[in-house]
């Protein structure tokens, strides 16, 4: 082929994506803390079962999308978990600011779909944004199975409170959610 397929500057701005490797967040992973992007992968392979499991019909390619895409605003907003409730009250502001932010830093040929896929998960509204959101929820609850020492201080019912809204349309997750559960109380 005798033409660029890319100019060198959208490789550098592509490189902002790969900044959600550098975000920590509340969970540990042997002797450090999880990143974003961990968490991201994870729940792609999450998705992945529960995708073959479930009997809800679901665009495979976009529940992939949102949950490869859900957590990028935390490259300039930082991760919040469960416990800062503090931090918790004005994170809508910040992840709305970082999403403004980093839509300009990204190459051009994925700033729409950024945008798109991130309103629509935290919009809610789609049953594939449904699932992304329940999937999101189970994997951090899954991953402490091997951390059950970053549960300590939690009580049920905060656990129920912060999971059970964004699982309950999938009696699938909800199984995986209340065995969990039972083996950390």
């Amino acid at each position: 082929p005798t033409g660029s397929y890319f100019k060198m500057e959208e490789i550098i701005k592509l490189r902002k994506l790969y900044g959600l490797k550098k975000v920590d967040r509340a969970n540990s992973v042997g002797n450090r803390k999880e990143s974003s992007a961990e968490h991201s992968w994870s729940c792609l392979i999450l998705a992945d079962y529960f995708l073959n499991i479930t009997d809800i019909k679901l665009d495979r390619l976009k529940v992939y999308e949102l949950l490869m895409y859900h957590d990028v605003v935390e490259i300039e907003a930082g991760d919040t978990p469960m416990h800062k409730k503090e931090e918790r009250k004005n994170q809508k502001e910040r992840e709305l600011k970082a999403l403004n932010k980093l839509k300009h830093e990204i190459p051009k040929q994925l700033k729409t779909k950024f945008v798109n896929l991130v309103n629509e998960f935290e919009e809610n509204k789609t049953k594939e944004a449904k699932f992304a959101q329940a999937i999101d929820k189970l994997d951090a609850e899954i991953h402490e199975l091997d951390y059950k020492k970053d549960w300590k201080g939690w009580t049920e019912k905060q656990v129920r409170e912060y999971y059970q809204e964004e699982i309950k349309d999938f009696p699938e997750i909800v199984d995986a959610f209340e065995k969990i559960l039972k083996y950390f109380l």
